[in-house]
């Protein structure tokens, strides 16, 4: 206290500054839930024994962004061990077989592309005086809804992934989100059987429908890249912006590496 009775008149002010800007920076900080980003280096583990098909390891490889963000192998059905893949179930209410397979079936049938869908075609197509109605009359009082239609109208997810060079051209959203879909279901799936929810056999079906539906609508992995960090961004703007970081960074290292499953195994050409 006697160091700040001594201060000259100047002191004092540069004293305030600083403690305002210390208090601006914290209270920004909590108000967006950010805290600083721990941007890790891409390992692509393999593991030297795995019974996987060719066709199941492509499959596998949807995932590869978040996966490499958990550090887990590229070439097994095993997602890093039991206590891990339960804790990220809990969080989705899927630590059950009747959680998980609710869970799921959304997936398959809607997923997230069951908001893109049709908020993306509505904002194209309709006058926004329409929005509303609209909204209401497709999804009801459903909350995400509404929060992805904002997020949408305001291009808060294209503009992120423009900043981080991830997209260039709004035309690219027209590639929709069926890749991000196919992606969370491999995930669920090597973490639902990890944890002794599912069989392996309930695991490699769900696994095959996701490969289905990515041969379905894209051709490339660059087609279907796009698609799951348009749908990643879109998805998960509630969460922390140093998550989003965190695997933007990954989504970089798993499209530009050559030892990356994206650039060892071949998209099928159908």
């Amino acid at each position: 206290m006697q160091m700040l009775e001594n201060l000259p008149w100047y002191g004092y002010i540069i004293l305030a500054l600083g403690i305002a800007s210390y208090a601006y920076k914290y209270f920004k900080t909590a108000k967006e839930g950010y805290d600083e980003s721990d941007l890790k280096t891409a390992k692509f583990n393999v593991a030297q024994e795995s019974n996987l098909t060719k066709q199941e390891e492509f499959a596998i490889a949807f995932y590869t962004p978040i996966a490499e963000w958990f550090g887990a192998d590229t070439n097994t059905l095993t997602f890093l061990n039991q206590k891990t893949s339960n804790r990220y179930l809990q969080r989705w209410r899927m630590d059950s077989p009747e959680g998980y397979w609710d869970m799921t079936e959304y997936f398959m049938k809607d997923g997230r592309r069951w908001y893109y869908n049709f908020i993306y075609n509505m904002i194209k197509t309709q006058p926004e005086a329409q929005w509303d109605t609209l909204m209401k009359d497709y999804f009801g009082e459903n909350d995400r809804a509404f929060n992805y239609l904002k997020v949408l109208k305001t291009n808060k997810a294209l503009n992120e992934l423009k900043q981080k060079g991830l997209v260039t051209f709004d035309a690219e959203l027209d590639l929709g989100i069926a890749g991000y879909d196919a992606g969370v279901l491999v995930g669920q799936a090597r973490k639902a059987f990890t944890a002794n929810i599912i069989s392996e056999d309930e695991a490699l079906k769900v696994i095959n429908f996701a490969r289905e539906l990515a041969l379905e609508h894209f051709s490339s992995w660059e087609e279907f890249g796009k698609s799951f960090i348009i749908g990643f961004a879109f998805d998960q703007q509630h969460r922390e912006r140093s998550y989003r970081e965190e695997v933007y960074h990954m989504y970089k290292q798993v499209l530009e590496k050559p030892e990356s499953p994206w650039n060892t195994i071949d998209w099928p050409q159908v």
